[in-house]
């Protein structure tokens, strides 16, 4: 049975790989960069080795084989960001309800058809778009006409309620390229509710720094410290974000392509500042907003999203009811839809 000793060793070797990826990504994945390199992969791979096992095992001693299979649902579940189906919240009377919905919609990209059809089908009350440039000239324009609209850039915010005080404010960015996000504010009877609109610094450029080193192993180094500085600048940007939220005073959306996993050093930014993740709060399954497009020239049946760098990040004020993620049709970023309500004191 010597093989089995090897294969129970092997076992083991794997499951405290999984606990040490947990642990990581409960304290900052990103804080390393091969935690953070790791945020960006499709965590079904961690999976692999434990069905090769279970394989082998149920091959030599199957009464063993609980053990990968206990591995391999370990991924499917915490590695994998799963969300059992929490209990709905339900405003009670005279809150103020908001269904919002974040969207980086690659204007221009994909048909603008599954996009409407998506909007129409959520019954909106304020949307968020980024890559959104020019994107009110056309048909969009058209659905979005008896709206209140601001824009600027790639940024759209468009609300059923009034909108006021837009601005635009410069983030931290690299070379000579100008990063901001948009805020405003929407107001619902009484409340002025303060919405920011953001995107995030890509990692794709970065990312494609490790393909280079692949088939050029001395490029690794400059790949690593490339990465490692996308990723420092991204945290930057959630700390400028920071601080002007800090200047409000009343409740605070922030929706956008935060281009950061919930594990992240971004996301845990901006829940220390008083903002909590609506998907986190109330969602079910995975949420996943991007990846389903990533293959679709080598591999045009894989449509699968992996990734969920999509969020809504209401204050404390707010309360999530529901939220899910949307069509993948009509862009590479799924929409992320969610119902709030304000708790009165």
């Amino acid at each position: 049975m010597r093989g089995l000793s090897w294969l129970l060793f092997a076992t083991c070797v794997y499951a405290v790989v999984l606990v040490a990826i947990i642990i990581l990504n409960a304290t900052g994945a990103d804080r390393y960069w091969p935690g953070a390199l790791n945020l960006y992969l499709p965590q079904i791979m961690w999976a692999l080795p434990g069905v090769l096992l279970a394989i082998l095992i149920f091959r030599v001693d199957r009464a063993w084989i609980w053990a990968p299979i206990l591995c391999v649902l370990w991924v499917l579940g915490p590695v994998m960001g799963f969300r059992w189906p929490p209990r709905e919240a339900w405003p009670a009377p005279g809150n103020l309800t908001l269904r919002v919905m974040t969207w980086n919609i690659k204007y221009g990209s994909h048909p603008i058809e599954p996009l409407i059809d998506e909007l129409v089908r959520r019954d909106l009350d304020v949307v968020f778009f980024q890559d959104a440039t020019g994107c009110m000239d056309g048909p969009l324009g058209d659905y979005f006409r008896n709206w209140e609209v601001r824009s600027s850039g790639q940024y759209v915010i468009a609300s059923r309620y009034p909108l006021s005080e837009a601005e635009v404010h410069e983030l931290p960015s690299s070379g000579h390229q100008f990063e901001s996000f948009l805020r405003c504010k929407v107001r619902v009877g009484d409340t002025a509710v303060a919405l920011y609109n953001v995107h995030l610094k890509t990692p794709r450029r970065s990312l494609n720094g490790f393909r280079t080193a692949r088939h050029e192993p001395n490029y690794l180094p400059a790949a690593i410290q490339t990465f490692h500085d996308n990723v420092r600048l991204r945290q930057g940007q959630a700390t400028a974000l920071i601080e002007y939220i800090s200047e409000e005073r009343g409740p605070i959306i922030v929706a956008g392509d935060l281009n950061a996993p919930d594990a992240s050093l971004v996301c845990d930014t901006l829940r220390n500042a008083g903002l909590h993740d609506a998907f986190a709060e109330r969602g079910k399954g995975y949420g996943f907003t991007y990846g389903h497009f990533l293959f679709k020239h080598r591999l045009p049946w894989l449509r699968f999203s992996w990734m969920r760098i999509d969020h809504i990040m209401p204050s404390s004020g707010f309360a999530t009811q529901r939220c899910v993620a949307g069509s993948g049709k009509a862009s590479d970023h799924r929409p992320v839809i969610a119902d709030l309500f304000l708790r009165y004191p």
